[in-house]
């Protein structure tokens, strides 16, 4: 199976999508309930995910320097990608640091992070729809897709990582699939809704890269 020529940017969308959903699922449902053992191991994960998934727009621009040139053109969606990236970055690593440090961080960064991250996903979506050279891209579907996978993706880790968070009520009806909490053991729900999540927008979206193309 040959690898599509948008991989980078299928990581990068994939896993910066799934980071900005799991913050933006974060702000919606705060963990105010719970005291985890490690509150500063979701900012690092998502940091993580979004650390790797901009090496894929250096893997896509194939040179460093290309990077600093796209980043001189505001205009150009790379570099509003990239801005609202960076963004995005650095109040996770506020939000990370706090959390490491004194265990607590002011649920306001949470916010403005998920601010920034709604942000971030609607950019990579419009990036796309407005691909006027390619049909396949530039359809009013891509938008709206392109963040409600985010926020199915996110939402399942934030779910994953928050201990528990899958037996709110309120989180199960805003995420369909947790419903099946009280059928399933407590260690497997939201494994498998991650995993499902993940896994199908991944699929889908790996799909929509390779139209590109045929």
């Amino acid at each position: 199976m040959t690898m599509i020529s948008e991989f980078p940017l299928f990581l990068f969308t994939t896993l910066g999508g799934l980071a900005a959903g799991a913050y933006v699922a974060a702000a919606i449902f705060p963990d105010v309930d719970r005291k985890p053992k490690r509150p500063w191991l979701f900012p690092l994960v998502c940091l993580a995910l979004l650390g790797v998934g901009l090496l894929g727009v250096l893997g896509h621009l194939g040179r460093p320097e290309r990077f600093l040139l796209a980043m001189s053109n505001p205009s150009s969606m790379i570099a509003e990608e990239a801005y609202w990236s960076i963004a995005f970055g650095a109040l996770m690593l506020v939000d990370f640091v706090l959390l490491l440090r004194r265990g607590a961080s002011p649920r306001a960064v949470r916010v403005v992070a998920a601010v920034a991250a709604g942000a971030l996903m609607c950019i990579m979506g419009w990036a796309y729809f407005t691909s006027y050279g390619n049909p396949a891209w530039a359809a009013w579907q891509t938008l709206p897709l392109f963040v409600l996978g985010d926020l199915a993706m996110g939402s399942a880790l934030w779910a994953l990582m928050r201990e528990g968070a899958y037996r709110s009520d309120a989180f199960a009806a805003a995420f369909g699939l947790l419903a099946w909490k009280g059928r399933l053991p407590g260690a497997v729900a939201p494994v498998l809704a991650f995993v499902c999540a993940f896994a199908g927008v991944a699929v889908a979206r790996y799909a929509f890269y390779a139209a590109s193309v045929l």
